[in-house]
């Protein structure tokens, strides 16, 4: 369809599943892709799967806890290309799976720093770019984690995924009247080497039972709803978190 030819488009956390399968597809579709990762080696096996079906894609390593590092990335893409209109906000997560009382204190920072802090900087440094134009797309991953209880996350996770859902109303209101959109998408477990690295047999069970669809999720299925956000079929779509969850909460 090439409906985002001589658009740009910015990917965190795209060395690697959700995020890779969004920058392949926003590519696909004419974009010129920047994959915004810490890992060098999966960001520029992405990059280099993308140039080969013909797409345009490029590689910034970055720290997405430092607001320098994100700062001057985003200002340096969308100066080279004289113009920033999406953002992807892909990157975060958490290590392993841990109970309110036996999180330690230590691990909380890094993982609200990871998920959330660094949303708030991508939006700091990136609307001023979008602004400039009057048009902008954000669209962040959050998680099924903010939205339901019928499977347990680690607390620190939970509460970063639910900040982004307020961050992204917030930034909603603030920046619909430059025309940029901010939304978010909200994805129940998907099928990741990630994902299944740190989830138990019985755990994967336990989702596949609470899960209508009875499944975890592919990782292109949710860059397709990212993707649709981005689009110009969504451009009076702001302010949302969309759930892609194969029914796994209702709400």
């Amino acid at each position: 369809m090439n409906q985002f030819e001589g658009r740009t488009a910015i990917v965190t956390g795209a060395a690697t599943g959700i995020g890779a399968a969004t920058a392949a597809t926003l590519a696909r579709e004419g974009a010129i892709v920047c994959i915004m990762d810490m890992n060098r080696e999966g960001a520029e096996e992405s990059a280099r799967a993308i140039t080969e079906e013909g797409g345009r894609a490029e590689v910034r390593i970055v720290d997405l806890g430092s607001w320098e590092q994100t700062r001057d990335a985003i200002d340096g893409f969308a100066k080279a290309h004289g113009r920033l209109d999406i953002v992807v906000h892909s990157a975060g997560g958490f290590p392993a799976y841990v109970s309110l009382i036996d999180c330690p204190v230590e691990a909380w920072d890094p993982v609200v720093n990871s998920n959330l802090r660094s949303m708030f900087y991508l939006l700091k440094a990136a609307a001023p770019h979008m602004m400039e134009r009057n048009f902008g797309r954000f669209v962040s991953l959050s998680s099924m984690a903010a939205r339901s209880g019928v499977n347990p996350n680690p607390p620190h996770y939970t509460a970063a995924k639910g900040g982004m859902l307020a961050l992204t109303r917030q930034a909603a209101r603030d920046l619909g009247p430059h025309g940029i959109t901010v939304n978010a998408v909200a994805p129940a477990n998907v099928e990741t080497p990630r994902t299944l690295g740190i989830r138990s047999a019985e755990r994967i069970a336990h989702i596949q039972r609470t899960t209508p669809l009875g499944r975890l999720a592919q990782p292109q299925e949710i860059a397709n709803a990212v993707v649709w956000l981005a689009s110009p079929q969504a451009s009076y779509v702001t302010g949302i978190t969309m759930d892609v969850n194969g029914g796994a909460t209702m709400i």
